[in-house]
């Protein structure tokens, strides 16, 4: 009959419909998949490139810190030198 033909072509595109859209939503979780992994490899690469950054910053306070000390030392030993030598001075006047 005329209703069961047209049933039959009804549930037919439904089906065609329910494929389509299962393979709509499968490529759909695969481009999020995609972009979750492109988004994690920004992220962690961001991440070493801080630990990097974070590494050089360290050694060069470091280096700074030691290159003050130096010169802070210098100049203490210079300071106790010229004492020891207006001593050796003053003494030889006497």
């Amino acid at each position: 009959s005329c209703n069961t033909a047209a049933f039959r072509l009804w549930r037919l595109q439904k089906e065609l419909l329910s494929k389509e859209e299962a393979r709509l939503l499968e490529a759909r979780a695969l481009l999020e998949k995609k972009q979750l992994r492109h988004i994690f490899w920004v992220w962690r690469s961001r991440c070493l490139e801080m630990e990097r950054i974070l590494a050089l910053k360290t050694r060069i306070q470091r280096n700074l810190v030691s290159r003050c000390f130096s010169a802070w030392k210098e100049t203490v030993e210079q300071k106790a030198l010229y004492r020891c030598n207006v001593f050796r001075l003053r003494a030889v006047s006497l």
